[in-house]
């Protein structure tokens, strides 16, 4: 989104470095009438996306997670070098398609065990039998004495 600065031609109040959009432009706060871009700096506005905390962390699979727009853009181009001739098109997850996937990956993952013939009963008979196997270690660990004794 880019920062401009704002004027009222009305009082002259001005805002300076607002994230706003054009379609979207505030009020002014002192007198209620519609503000407008001030371009009496010559400057262009500015778009901010590259840094820390001025991107939204993306996870991008096995290339890891794009915490900045460089990091995005080298994945994209790793992708693209990759698979050439195809397209990099990104879609959100809402909370409820999130809960879903990770639903049916379970489900997955429990039918798998169940075919396998490893039920909730076998795992916990599993974890025991470590359990009893690290305590029977720990206790066949020689007990040092402690050294400098008595002349």
């Amino acid at each position: 989104m880019p920062t401009h600065d704002l004027r009222c031609s009305a009082c002259g109040w001005k805002a300076v470095d607002v994230f706003v959009r054009v379609e979207s432009l505030p009020v002014c706060s002192d007198c209620g009438e519609p503000s407008q871009i001030d371009w009496s700096h010559g400057r262009a506005p500015s778009v901010r996306g590259h840094g820390y905390g001025s991107f939204t962390a993306i996870d991008m699979g096995t290339l890891g997670k794009a915490e900045t727009k460089e990091d995005y853009d080298r994945a994209v181009a790793t992708i693209q070098q990759r698979f050439p001739g195809h397209r990099v098109e990104l879609t959100s997850e809402t909370s409820n398609k999130k809960s879903e996937r990770l639903d049916g990956l379970r489900q997955r993952a429990y039918t798998e065990r169940k075919k396998a013939g490893v039920d909730d009963a076998v795992r916990r008979d599993m974890r025991e039998e470590a359990a009893a196997r690290k305590a029977e270690k720990a206790a066949a660990k020689p007990v040092a004495a402690p050294s400098g004794g008595a002349s």
